[in-house]
């Protein structure tokens, strides 16, 4: 497994990356008190998003860190470019995707197997 930019200590709540005119933008959002979810949101380079993926509750802001850090690793392994110099577009529709989350339903552990092959690739 290559070592990539983002993995360490400091808090990583976004995160954008591109492949062939796709961007896809990565984000950690509260959903409820020190209650998280990850929001994946992919579509081209300049326009709205196009398909959308939600994962939590977390209880801790370090498991859904740990969840952002495993999809990053594995779109990057597709190929994928990370561009932390670009700004987050679609922070506002993470945030409303987020909210859809149950904060009731029992809360994910943290651990995360990401198989891009299992599922409908979001870029």
């Amino acid at each position: 497994m290559k070592l990539h930019y983002f993995h360490g200590r400091s808090p990583l709540r976004a995160l954008v990356l591109v492949r062939d005119g796709r961007r896809v933008e990565l984000f950690v959002r509260p959903v409820g008190e020190e209650i998280w979810a990850l929001v994946a949101l992919s579509g081209t380079q300049s326009g709205q998003p196009e398909k959308h993926r939600c994962q939590g509750p977390y209880r801790s802001i370090g498991q859904a860190e740990a969840v952002l850090r495993a999809v990053a690793g594995a779109l990057l392994e597709s190929d994928y470019q990370p561009r932390p110099e670009d700004h987050v577009v679609w922070s506002v529709p993470a945030q409303r995707l987020a909210r859809t989350i149950r904060t009731d339903r029992t809360a994910s552990d943290g651990s995360c197997l990401f198989d891009p092959d299992q599922y409908e690739p979001i870029g």
